[in-house]
């Protein structure tokens, strides 16, 4: 019986020397530290050793502290964070607001008009170029025939579209790129009077122009004094492209639109104020 007591403890204590001796070649992470120094503990118990484990105990508890303090200072950090994003998404939305007001100073007053703004509330993806649904309607003293506009980087109003179709809250509004529309135009500082037509798309096909009329890429497209829509002067376009047309005393032009570019989600309704004499 005692040799089999002895032969177990030996046993043990082989197991536990070469598990040792198998820690010891281990890297000295945390826990390894821990069980080699338990080990050595239970194969030469003494006061030294037990104070070797409560060090290491304690140095896991530290990087317990720690690990928890990094992870409180990771979310105060994340809700400061989210502060700061929220109160930059709140700058833009100011910084908008700011830019609009910006635009409504810069905008030149029209002799004997009246401007309202209204918010595009309807522009199909299909019907980009052909019409809008404006918020405002009869309620707000709109009626057929008047323009739209909007305002250019330039500071000028540049002509969009006019209402066609009237209702209390809400307007229709035909573009000029529409393929339905035809506006009385003429080349800006050359008095060459022309069509500008719609095409459905961001440009305007400009007609009859004379053959030996002197057009160029770059020259800027007006209203013409003929229109009964916008005022003469309106800026239109810009010529891209110029061809010859089908006969010999017209050629045709490709212009692309101003307001692209500008509009956004607000347009410039002109009523006429009668009771200016």
């Amino acid at each position: 019986m005692a040799n089999r007591n002895s032969k177990r403890t030996n046993l043990v204590f082989v197991i536990l020397l070469l598990a040792g001796a198998f820690l010891v070649f281990l890297q000295p992470v945390v826990s390894v530290r821990i069980i080699k120094a338990l080990v050595y503990y239970m194969i030469y118990p003494s006061v030294s050793a037990a104070n070797m484990v409560i060090i290491k105990t304690g140095d896991v508890a530290d990087n317990i502290k720690s690990m928890v303090y990094v992870h409180q200072e990771n979310l105060k950090y994340k809700q400061e964070n989210q502060q700061l994003i929220d109160k930059l998404r709140h700058y833009d939305a100011m910084s908008v607001q700011y830019n609009k007001l910006i635009d409504l100073i810069r905008v030149p007053s029209v002799q004997f008009t009246r401007m309202v703004f209204a918010s595009i509330s309807v522009r199909e993806p299909n019907e980009w170029y052909q019409w809008i649904i404006i918020s405002k309607g009869k309620n707000d003293g709109f009626y057929d025939e008047l323009p739209l506009e909007v305002l250019t980087k330039d500071g000028q109003l540049c002509a969009v579209g006019r209402i066609v179709e009237t209702y209390d809250g809400s307007a229709k509004a035909a573009l000029i790129t529409n393929v339905l529309s035809v506006v009385p135009v003429k080349i800006k500082n050359k008095n060459i009077n022309c069509l500008a037509e719609g095409t459905n798309t961001r440009t305007l096909k400009i007609t009859y122009i004379p053959f030996n009329a002197d057009v160029r890429e770059g020259d800027e497209v007006v209203v013409s004094g003929l229109s009964s829509v916008f005022s003469e002067e309106t800026p239109v376009g810009v010529i891209r492209s110029v061809s010859k047309g089908q006969t010999v005393d017209f050629k045709t032009a490709t212009a692309e639109i101003y307001f692209e570019s500008n509009i956004s989600q607000e347009v410039i309704v002109l009523i006429p104020d009668k009771e200016i004499k």
